[in-house]
C-alpha cells in the first residue's frame, strides 16, 4: 500500500485516479474548490498551500491533475488553460521536490496536431496555439524542478465529481437522450480512454518507478461524432446524426481541433501491457453507472482532513 496525494480532484482524471487507487492504497485528495469528495479519500482543505497539503497528507506520491489533464474534448477545457496553469504546476512541483515526493503530472494529448496519426513522444507535429504552448511549457518546467518525474500524455473520459450531472459525459448523454439529433465534430481525432483504465496503467507505472514522459491512450481512433454514437449505443439511447460531408482545403487548426492520437507503444513495452478498446471502456463506464462506482464521486461540502497547524 502506498500513501498519494491527488491534486486535482475537480477533473475527470484525478476524481477517478483517486477513486481507483483508494481501493489498495491511502489517498488524500486536494482541489482549489471546497465541496469534492471521493469515497474512500481524505479530502484536504482547499485553503492549504502545496507544502501544506504535502505536510498534511505525507504522500510517497504525488498525482497531479491540473488544467493539461483535461480532456481537449470538453468543451470548457481551453478556459482552464492560461498563464497561471504554469504557475500552479511550479508551486506543487517545487514543493514536492522539497518534501522529496514522487511528481507525476497528467497531461494533455492536444500538444500535438496532424498531419501524423498516432503522435509519438518525440513527434514534430506540435500544436501551436497558445494553450498547447502553455502546456508544453508545464512540462519543460516540471521536468526541470523534478528530474526523476513521470508525465503521462492522455485524453480520458469518465464520470465526474462536478455533481449535478455537470460533466462532459453527463452532459453528453442528457444531450443524445433530450434532443435526439446531436451535432458533434467529425474533423478532430483522438484515442480517449476510459479514467479508470488510465489509473491502472498509472498505478503500473509508479509501481514500476518509471520516469520521464509516456502516452497512455485508448487503442482506437475517432472522432467525437463516432465516440458519441458509440456512447449512445451502449446506453441504448436512439439517436440521429447529422450527416456531415466535407473536403478539407487545409489542415484544422487550434488547440485540440487536428490529429491528436497518440501511439503508446513506449508505456506498453515499459509495463507489457495493452491499451483497452474503446468498446471495452464503454463497457465499464455503463457498469460503473449499475454498480455504485459513479456514486461514489458525488460531492458534498465537507472536510476530512487539515493542516497539521490547523
Amino acid at each position: 500500500m502506498n500513501r498519494y496525494l491527488v491534486v486535482g480532484v475537480d477533473t475527470v482524471a484525478g476524481a477517478n485516479v483517486a477513486a481507483s487507487f483508494s481501493e489498495r492504497h491511502h489517498v488524500c485528495c486536494w482541489t482549489s474548490e471546497p465541496g469534492y469528495e471521493v469515497a474512500g479519500c481524505d479530502v484536504l482543505d482547499h485553503r492549504l498551500s502545496p507544502a501544506d497539503a504535502i505536510a498534511a497528507a505525507e504522500p510517497e506520491i504525488l498525482v497531479y491533475c491540473g488544467a493539461a489533464a483535461r480532456s481537449c474534448w470538453e468543451p470548457d477545457a481551453k478556459s482552464e488553460i492560461h498563464d497561471s496553469t504554469v504557475v500552479a504546476a511550479q508551486c506543487w512541483a517545487s514543493a514536492a521536490r522539497a518534501a522529496g515526493v514522487r511528481f507525476v503530472m497528467v497531461s494533455s494529448d492536444a500538444v500535438f496536431t496532424g498531419p501524423w496519426l498516432f503522435h509519438d513522444e518525440q513527434s514534430h507535429g506540435q500544436c501551436s496555439s497558445y494553450h498547447a504552448q502553455i502546456i508544453r511549457a508545464t512540462e519543460d518546467l516540471v521536468g526541470e524542478i523534478c528530474e526523476d518525474a513521470l508525465i503521462l500524455r492522455t485524453n480520458v473520459y469518465g464520470w465526474s465529481a462536478a455533481g449535478s450531472g455537470a460533466g462532459w459525459v453527463e452532459t453528453l448523454l442528457r444531450s443524445v437522450e433530450t434532443k435526439r439529433i446531436v451535432e458533434q465534430d467529425h474533423i478532430r481525432h483522438a484515442a480517449p480512454m476510459l479514467a479508470t483504465d488510465f489509473a491502472d496503467i498509472l498505478e503500473r507505472a509508479c509501481n514500476e518507478q518509471l520516469t520521464g514522459t509516456y502516452h497512455v491512450a485508448g487503442a482506437e481512433r475517432v472522432n467525437p461524432l463516432q465516440f458519441t454514437q458509440r456512447l449512445a449505443d451502449r446506453f441504448e439511447l436512439p439517436w440521429l446524426a447529422m450527416r456531415r460531408e466535407s473536403i478539407l482545403t487545409s489542415l484544422p487548426q487550434g488547440f485540440g481541433e487536428g490529429e491528436c492520437s497518440l501511439q503508446t507503444k513506449q508505456i506498453r513495452k515499459q509495463l507489457c501491457v495493452a491499451m483497452p478498446l474503446l468498446s471495452e471502456g464503454l463497457d465499464r463506464l455503463k457498469e460503473q453507472a449499475e454498480n455504485g462506482y459513479r456514486e461514489r464521486l458525488q460531492p458534498v461540502r465537507r472536510t476530512v482532513a487539515k493542516s497539521r497547524a490547523a
